[in-house]
C-alpha cells in the first residue's frame, strides 16, 4: 500500500530550493548587477528555485575593482577567506545549494568539505556542460588578470585537453566599466568580445564560448548574444543554477553526493562540526 503524502511533506516538496549565489563583488556598489542576477534566476528558475544573491563584505577591496584586486594571490587569499563561513551559513540557514558565482572557485575544495548540500563552482559546471556541447571550449574574460585565474582553475580540473587558453577582451574592461558599457554602449563590448571568439574558432578550432568572467557574462545575456560563427555562447549563469537544481534532486532522490573520499575527505566530522560553529 502507497502511503499518501501528509500535507506537510507535500508542502516540502513542493518549496522551491534555496540556492546561495556567492558573488565575489562588494554588491554594494554594483545594484545593477544585482538586480539583473534576480530578474535572471527568476525568468529562468520560476517556481522551481528562489536565488538569494550575496557579495563581499563592503570594503573588501579597499576601493579597488575585484578585477585589479584578485590578480594578487596574498589579495585574494585575504578577500575569499570569507567565503567559507557564508556557506556554512548558507547550510546553517537551510539553503539546498551553495553557488560560487566567480570564475576563481574561491576555496571550492574546502568549502566541499566543509558542509554536505551540494556546492556548485560556476566555472566548473560550465566547462562541463560545454564539454557536452562540443569538443573544444574557449573561455573569454574581461581581463588579463582574470584569464590567469581562470586558466589555473581549469587546471585545477584537469580540463586543459578540452579547454583552450583563456583571452582576455581588447581593450580590457573592469567591472564598473562593463557595467557602464552595459548602459550606454554595449555594442563596444560585444564587439571585442566577438572578436576574441571568431579567432578562436577560426585560428584554434573552438566549438564552445564561455564568457569567463561573471558580470561579461550578464552582458551576453542581456544582449541576446547566444551563437558566432556557429558555435554557442553559453549562459554561465543559467548553467550553475540549473546545475545547482540538478545536484539538489540526485542527493535527494538517488543519494548521489560529495565524496568524502580523497579530495574531499572527512576523516574526523565531529572536529569539523566543532570548526564551523
Amino acid at each position: 500500500m502507497t502511503a499518501t503524502p501528509t500535507a506537510s511533506t507535500a508542502s516540502a516538496q513542493s518549496a522551491p530550493f534555496r540556492l546561495w549565489h556567492q558573488s565575489m563583488t562588494e554588491l554594494a556598489g554594483l545594484g545593477a548587477y544585482r538586480d539583473f542576477l534576480l530578474a535572471h534566476a527568476q525568468a529562468l528558475l520560476g517556481h522551481e528555485a528562489t536565488v538569494q544573491v550575496e557579495g563581499l563584505r563592503a570594503g573588501t577591496y579597499h576601493g579597488r575593482t575585484p578585477t585589479s584586486a584578485l590578480g594578487n594571490a596574498f589579495v585574494y587569499h585575504r578577500a575569499v577567506d570569507q567565503i567559507i563561513d557564508n556557506a556554512i551559513r548558507a547550510e546553517q540557514d537551510g539553503f539546498d545549494a551553495f553557488v560560487i558565482g566567480s570564475f576563481s572557485e574561491p576555496l571550492l575544495r574546502e568549502i566541499r568539505s566543509a558542509v554536505d548540500i551540494p556546492v556548485i563552482g560556476i566555472l566548473e559546471s560550465s566547462m562541463l556542460v560545454s564539454c557536452s556541447l562540443g569538443k573544444r571550449i574557449a573561455p573569454i574574460a574581461n581581463a588579463p588578470e582574470i584569464s590567469f585565474i581562470v586558466q589555473n582553475a581549469v587546471e585545477k580540473h584537469g580540463l586543459e585537453s578540452r579547454v583552450l587558453p583563456c583571452v582576455p577582451i581588447d581593450p580590457p574592461m573592469h567591472e564598473a566599466e562593463l557595467l557602464a558599457a552595459a548602459a550606454s554602449n554595449p555594442q563596444a563590448v560585444l564587439e571585442a568580445f566577438s572578436r576574441a571568439a571568431q579567432h578562436a574558432i577560426s585560428q584554434q578550432g573552438a566549438d564552445v564560448i564561455v564568457p569567463a568572467e561573471a558580470v561579461l557574462a550578464t552582458l551576453m545575456v542581456a544582449n541576446k548574444l547566444t551563437h558566432i560563427s556557429g558555435a554557442p555562447v553559453v549562459d554561465v549563469l543559467a548553467i550553475a543554477w540549473r546545475y545547482a537544481v540538478m545536484m539538489i534532486r540526485l542527493r535527494r532522490d538517488a543519494g548521489i553526493g560529495t565524496s568524502r573520499s580523497g579530495a574531499y575527505a572527512r576523516h574526523d566530522p565531529d572536529l569539523v562540526a566543532l570548526m564551523a560553529r
